[in-house]
């Protein structure tokens, strides 16, 4: 057996990467991948892989695709890595540049736009190395590249946060989809191996030894929160009828 895995490699999925990679029997039966997160659905949707954790709002573009984890990459309230920065406050931003790396989070920030914030902003989509552009009014950035300081922009807006006052919900960001039947000992296995890198976060840590310039242990054990439970997932159906027709 060889269980073709793609993980989104930021900091949020430490945990994840080190549950895996301590399994014997994952390690023995799959083969990794690393990637941001709008190529892990490319890679399900080509059947480059048979398993990735995918932003909610691609989905629905996945052939045969089904929620095989009761984890994900969530947040109660505030998740710091995804962020609206602007140099103007948030009623009268009038162009807002989208991130290139995640659909959901650019979906997000238009429902709020519609339903919440009431503003009827200009939307592009920002090219590679957008982030260093101080030129740009607003933008929205996601992963450890939105939990760095932008000296520029006056004014940052948390989508997590800001869903969460809108519709008192958490939020739920990404999810472990398959394309496929996958065999339930191995998902027996891959589960608990997540849920054995949840469990020990420091340790994740250390072993991924990661250099970031924020603090990632109070990012990890604080915003990011890692079970799909019926909240989120009430919260995800919610999120998705809202967004189906701009999908």
């Amino acid at each position: 057996m060889n269980i073709r895995i793609s993980i989104i490699n930021y900091s949020n999925t430490i945990p994840f990467i080190f549950g895996l990679e301590s399994s014997e029997y994952i390690k023995r039966n799959s083969t990794f991948f690393y990637h941001y997160p709008a190529q892990g659905v490319e890679l399900l949707k080509n059947n480059t892989v048979d398993i990735s954790i995918v932003p909610v709002a691609t989905i629905s573009e996945i052939p045969n695709a089904s929620i095989v984890s009761d984890f994900c990459i969530g947040t109660q309230k505030t998740v710091a890595s995804v962020k609206l920065f602007s140099k103007a406050p948030i009623h009268v931003i009038s162009h807002i540049v989208l991130d290139y790396q995640s659909r959901t989070s650019n979906l997000l920030t238009q429902l709020l736009s519609e339903e919440y914030w009431k503003i009827s902003p200009i939307f592009s989509i920002g090219k590679i190395g957008y982030e260093n552009d101080s030129s740009i009014e607003s933008k929205v950035i996601i992963g450890d590249r939105a939990l760095i300081n932008y000296e520029h922009y006056t004014y940052s807006y948390d989508l997590a946060e800001e869903w969460n006052k809108a519709y008192s919900l958490p939020f739920v960001f990404a999810c472990w989809i398959a394309n496929k039947q996958i065999p339930i000992d191995y998902l027996n296995e891959f589960n608990k191996a997540l849920e054995y890198g949840i469990n020990n976060i420091d340790e994740s840590i250390d072993y991924c030894k990661k250099d970031v310039s924020f603090d990632l242990r109070n990012y990890l054990h604080h915003n990011i929160n890692f079970y799909l439970d019926t909240e989120k997932r009430q919260a995800m159906n919610l999120f998705l009828q809202k967004t189906l027709q701009k999908i």
